[in-house]
């Protein structure tokens, strides 16, 4: 499924204050949003129906892996819909803990939990889309990743920031620090 990027290619001309290659904003808008979902380890946009395969270890909770939560649909084990448990936040709960099934001692091998649910923001968050559009200013503005180039008695020095081209910078990290997916309470590094 692909997923729109996070900013469109007039916020990116405005950000600019130049006029932008359509096919070059939407390749740039594209990459950008691909380099954060990646970093964030988070899908951010809406997605309505998502499946997730989570295997059942011997615990009294489940970690839907991508927020932010909005609805659950359907929890299942094999063909047997569950309804014994309780949405928090990101966490599927239930009396008892997921180590077994209702009327039995234990999960059937393998202990995979499918839940069918909707996440991500409706809209895209500030931090996010300020993020995008400077990864991907940076791309448009900067192509070739030049650092000087001169002609005749002309010369230009971009900054070392601008040949970044597509890569996170630490303020960048810092932004979406919120947005990236955690295991209990350490983050991921």
């Amino acid at each position: 499924m692909a997923l729109p990027p996070f900013a469109t290619a007039a916020e990116l001309a405005a950000m600019m204050q130049a006029p932008v290659d359509a096919a070059a904003a939407e390749l740039a808008l594209a990459s950008a949003s691909a380099v954060i979902r990646r970093w964030t380890r988070q899908t951010i946009t809406r997605v309505t129906d998502d499946v997730a395969q989570l295997r059942v270890l011997d615990c009294a909770e489940l970690v839907l892996p991508q927020r932010p939560v909005v609805s659950v649909a359907e929890v299942k084990v094999n063909a047997l819909v569950l309804n014994d448990w309780v949405l928090s936040g990101d966490r599927l709960l239930r009396t008892g803990g997921w180590h077994c099934l209702p009327g039995t001692s234990s999960y059937p091998d393998p202990g995979i939990v499918q839940v069918t649910y909707t996440h991500g923001w409706d809209e895209i968050p500030d931090e996010v889309r300020a993020v995008c559009l400077d990864l991907a200013s940076s791309t448009v503005s900067n192509p070739g990743m030049l650092r000087q180039e001169a002609i005749d008695d002309y010369s230009r020095t971009l900054a070392a920031e601008s040949l970044g081209l597509g890569a996170l910078s630490e303020a960048h990290k810092s932004m979406l620090g919120d947005f990236r997916r955690r295991i209990g309470t350490v983050g991921l590094r």
